[in-house]
């Protein structure tokens, strides 16, 4: 006899079906955080302390993302796991010593925390010197199983290493977060080019004597501060009295010249002319006439809750030195959501993955980043303009050629978020007009129709699919909600709240009677000099993008009064560039 619906509702309250979500099944937790620390040592053996269905998934979660790696398991039964699991441990552990590597680590799964094995039992019978025991918080996120990893490592490390002048330890940068391999290469670089030496990577592609020598470094940097990192930082500081820094995250001109600065103050180095030389090269690419102009006003979408220092950096950057709108950012905590609020309105904390499609829908960017579920999202409600930059990848590959972070990092952000919006105003959706435009859900008064035309017409090709299918959705409620057919109030209504500003003006006089005259697009601003400028500081302005060269002047101004100067030079404008990131 067939189950009613309210028995179906049971058993499925039952069998925890409706706790399912999205999102459990692609969020790593403490347990994959525990893993990805041990394995991102290069020389080290690491035992995963698990049934084979635990050992193949994680296997199969790293291979997604990473290179080669050296993973054991023991292989637990269910009779193990029943009667106790020491004596499989024991054996394995056995043959991997055999091996005499640099450092076994052992790392617990979910069913070995559960079952309370006498993991530190079996190895002190073992007797093997560098083994260490990795037990991840069961619960806990993918960071907090970093974080507790970082700090069993501090047991490895030897407080008397002889200390080496002008170096750095790098806290943060693993094995499985997107794209670390590049951002370490980056900040090493940046580093290099100011003198300081990087002592040690905790922990992606380190050495077990690099770990043992970390406390040789005369200052801890935490390259992921709004991830993991801070809690082993204080740690070390306690244990071998070595200081951190965790203020400036180096994503961006502005930032990675702040992350910089901040270290060359605290080693008393000159860092000027370095500086100098990758801000004029910034300078250079924030001139072209393929960045502002396509980037100004644009929208993008950060799906980025496994890496919130990335959601923290490049939210900023892309608003602040992009003018990109940030209209929609998903993020782990609690902190970085505070944090990435200061330039996004719409923060999401640890979002389902059907959340998320809502919010994409809702807000239309023009662009989307994110991991393999949000591009799969964004593929099916037909979004052109995407780019990886969070985990699972699904076998994305990345090198050391495109950081995120640093100097390069911003460059390469540029680069491919302007190529990939630019592109698509010729190739994509060039020509998909007609289909996106469909009339049959909500009855149109034919006035409305014709004039919804008119706006489809001018919005440009390469947001033409997504702009065109959300006005025509919010005009579809707006008219369900009163009960009427979309008239032509409804389409002024949407037409004048989700439309850019700088195309609104246009759009708009599509709505005007035939027997009116078209409102003419509003011209750019007069620029109006209120201080004495000389003539290289003129011409600089004239090289900016003319919509742009009112607020740049006014703002140039403002910090010249500021500061006391009493004519506008070409000095003074690159201070106001450097103070605000541009230059």
């Amino acid at each position: 006899m067939p189950k009613t619906n309210e028995a179906l509702e049971r058993t499925y309250d039952l069998a925890g079906i409706r706790e399912l979500k999205m999102k459990e099944i692609h969020k790593p937790s403490a347990f994959e955080g525990g893993l990805w620390t041990a394995l991102g040592i290069k020389d080290a053996m690491v035992i995963f302390h698990s049934p084979p269905g635990c050992f193949i998934n994680q296997c199969q979660g790293v291979l997604m993302h990473e290179y080669v790696f050296d993973l054991y398991t023991t292989s637990l039964t269910y009779a193990n796991v029943m009667q106790g699991a020491e004596g499989r441990l024991e054996e394995v552990l056995r043959k991997i010593v055999a091996k005499k590597p640099k450092l076994i680590i052992i790392v617990t799964s979910p069913v070995a925390e559960i079952t309370g094995d006498d993991i530190e039992g079996v190895v002190e019978k073992v007797g093997y010197k560098n083994c260490l025991i990795f037990h991840p918080p069961i619960g806990g996120t993918l960071h907090e199983g970093r974080d507790k990893s970082l700090i069993t490592l501090t047991e490895l490390m030897d407080p008397k290493a002889k200390k080496v002048d002008k170096s750095v330890n790098l806290i943060g940068s693993f094995f499985g977060t997107f794209n670390w391999r590049a951002d370490v290469f980056e900040l090493k670089r940046m580093l290099s080019c100011i003198g300081i030496k990087v002592n040690a990577v905790l922990t992606g592609g380190t050495l077990t004597q690099e770990i043992i020598n970390a406390p040789a470094a005369s200052l801890n940097i935490c390259a992921y501060p709004y991830d993991c990192g801070i809690k082993a930082a204080k740690v070390m500081e306690k244990k071998f009295n070595i200081p951190y820094l965790a203020n400036h995250v180096p994503i961006g001109f502005k930032e990675s010249a702040a992350w910089v600065e901040e270290i060359a103050d605290f080693f008393k180095v000159d860092a000027s002319t370095y500086l100098k030389e990758e801000i004029m090269s910034a300078y250079d690419l924030i001139q072209s006439f393929m960045v502002l102009p396509i980037t100004f006003e644009s929208s993008v979408a950060l799906s980025l809750d496994n890496n919130d220092t990335y959601a923290v950096g490049i939210s900023s950057f892309f608003k602040k030195e992009l003018g990109m709108e940030i209209s929609m950012a998903a993020v782990e905590t609690k902190a970085a959501a505070e944090k990435v609020k200061e330039v996004c309105d719409n923060v999401l904390v640890s979002p389902t993955i059907d959340e998320k499609r809502e919010q994409f829908q809702e807000k239309s960017p023009l662009m989307i980043m994110g991991n393999f579920y949000d591009i799969k999202i964004a593929k099916e409600l037909g979004f052109s303009n995407y780019l990886f930059a969070d985990i699972p990848t699904m076998g994305h590959q990345t090198t050391e050629a495109n950081p995120f972070m640093g100097f390069m990092g911003a460059k390469n952000l540029i680069q491919h978020t302007v190529n990939q919006i630019y592109v698509n105003i010729f190739l994509e959706t060039k020509g998909g007009m007609e289909e996106a435009i469909s009339f049959g859900v909500v009855e149109w008064d034919l006035d409305a129709r014709k004039a919804f035309i008119k706006v489809a017409d001018m919005i440009p090709h390469f947001i033409k699919a997504i702009a065109v299918r959300k006005l025509q959705k919010k005009a579809e409620e707006i008219a369900l909600q009163k009960g009427t057919k979309i008239t032509m109030e409804i389409i002024r209504q949407v037409t004048d709240q989700y439309t850019p500003t700088k195309f609104k003006s246009k759009f708009l006089s599509a709505l005007k009677e035939d027997k009116e005259a078209p409102e003419a697009e509003a011209p750019p601003e007069v620029v109006k000099f209120t201080m004495p400028w000389d003539a290289a500081a003129k011409a600089a302005i004239e090289k900016a993008p003319k919509e742009i060269q009112a607020m740049a002047v006014s703002g140039t101004e403002d910090f010249a009064r500021e500061k006391g100067y009493q004519e506008v030079t070409e000095q003074v404008m690159n201070k106001f560039k450097k103070e605000t990131g541009m230059g």
